[in-house]
């Protein structure tokens, strides 16, 4: 049972939730500040960003007045501030209102091109609006413009952006529940995974400032091949891996304090920031690619017009269609009777509008019986297997019947559509597949539908059931 904590015109409703997480996860954050490596961690920023992205009518005076009561209520109550909670939270407030105001107004819906663009805005979102908060949060704590302001905004910034970078892509990415979790399991999907723990191993065992790009090349396989929700969250996790490691001293990164007066904490999150951003975007581009490469193969294996498989389409279902050389494969063709004389009395449209007619008839009538296709022009071609020529003919004449049974609308006129039918059954001679037994099929069949033609149209040939036909088409 799922919990829906916002409602867009329940304005009590939201404003108790928002109270209630800002609360809570500044008292969270509070806490992690005791221990040194865990300093990082000032989440609410990031994640009440990221709940008024992903819930528009948020993004209103009213819900930025709760959170900061909410904030200066936690200062006042459990680190005993009072004035200074009030100017320091300010500066928390400044960072969600950057940072939402960038990204609500141009946030796409999903489609593989948005996917690429709204990752890419999540960066300079963050980085201005870390700008702001360091900016308020330096000038706040009452520091002059000196070296403790430059290493109390270093602090300020070096937190807000890379916590936002690696939490912000985790809240906007589409929800965890939606990834199949089981294919997760495959070894191709754990190696990766296995990749990045290893690299962080190393990188502990080598140390140095380089250590902490050991992770990228693993990163970046895990972005290939996972979800961009598993992807977003494996960044996570190991950007807070490596700075408790470098906290702790088991990564050791060396520098040089005399260059600029921050702290080598300052560092390791600037440098934390930088490497999250670069898998991801390759995460969604990566998905944009799986996206198109899928549209594409969608729109080649069915007829845009019809929604009835294409050509390429029938011969693609055809290799999933278990193969034996004892089972029989039937094939109906048929050709739409007169139909220029249709497109030249009525126009295109009608004869477009007739042949989306004559598909939805057809596939009524075999329904998921077999495979139904617009083989070109007005022509269409139905395939079955493990039908007898009695019931592949009494499937054509259903198709044929169902065309003549009920006129067709043409621009306020009704019209009387006949289709003229072919027939082939048979099974394996010397194909191994059914790409090469249906392409004989549907020769013979093409014959057959010639004698029909010939022999006065609205009609299926062979019109009477062979008696004798095992290996050879009818």
């Amino acid at each position: 049972m799922r919990v829906k904590l916002f409602a867009e015109n329940n304005f009590k409703k939201n404003a108790l939730s928002l109270f209630l997480i800002t609360l809570f996860f500044c008292f969270i954050g509070s806490h992690l500040r005791v221990p040194q490596e865990l300093s990082l961690f000032w989440p609410v920023n990031a994640l009440i960003a990221g709940l008024m992205v992903r819930n528009p009518y948020l993004h209103r005076i009213s819900s930025y007045v709760v959170c900061f009561v909410a904030m200066v209520f936690n200062d006042t109550v459990f680190s005993g501030w009072a004035l200074p909670a009030v100017t320091l939270n300010v500066a928390n407030i400044l960072f969600i209102l950057v940072a939402v105001s960038m990204l609500i107004k141009h946030l796409l819906p999903p489609s593989a091109n948005s996917q690429v663009i709204n990752a890419m805005r999540i960066f300079p979102a963050c980085l201005l609006a870390a700008l702001a908060c360091a900016t308020w949060g330096a000038w706040a704590q009452e520091v002059d413009f000196n070296a403790r302001f430059i290493t109390a905004w270093g602090d300020w910034f070096s937190e807000q952006f890379s916590t936002s970078l690696m939490l912000l892509p985790v809240l906007l990415a589409r929800p965890l529940r939606t990834v199949p979790w089981r294919s997760l399991l495959h070894p191709g999907k754990l190696l990766p995974l296995t990749g990045v723990v290893l690299s962080l191993t190393i990188g502990a065992m080598i140390g140095g400032a380089g250590s902490l790009t050991f992770p990228v090349p693993a990163l970046i396989w895990c972005a290939i091949v996972l979800p961009i929700p598993i992807t977003s969250l494996v960044l996570l996790l190991t950007g807070i891996t490596e700075i408790i490691l470098v906290s702790h001293g088991v990564m050791n990164i060396q520098g040089d304090d005399a260059l600029l007066p921050i702290s080598h904490l300052t560092s390791v999150r600037l440098g934390v920031a930088t490497i999250t951003i670069s898998p991801l975007l390759v995460a969604v581009s990566m998905d944009a690619i799986r996206q198109l490469n899928q549209r594409l193969s969608l729109r080649a294996n069915f007829d845009f017009l019809t929604q009835l498989l294409s050509r390429s389409g029938l011969y693609e279902n055809l290799r999933q269609e278990p193969f034996s050389p004892q089972r029989a494969a039937g094939v109906v063709m048929l050709d739409v009777d007169y139909f220029k004389t249709i497109n030249d009395n009525f126009g295109h449209d009608a004869g477009d509008g007739v042949l989306e007619e004559i598909a939805r008839r057809i596939q009524d009538v075999v329904n998921n019986r077999g495979l139904v296709c617009r083989f070109g022009g007005e022509e269409f071609v139905v395939v079955v297997f493990d039908y007898n020529h009695s019931q592949l003919y009494q499937l054509a004449e259903a198709i044929r019947q169902s065309m003549v049974r009920e006129k067709f609308w043409l621009q306020g006129n009704t019209v009387t559509v006949t289709a003229s039918l072919g027939l082939a059954l048979g099974n394996a001679v010397n194909e191994r597949e059914w790409h090469g037994v249906v392409n004989r099929l549907i020769s013979a069949a093409d014959k057959n539908l010639y004698l029909s033609k010939r022999n006065g149209r609205n009609q299926t040939s062979p019109a009477v059931e062979p008696r004798a036909l095992v290996n050879d088409v009818a």
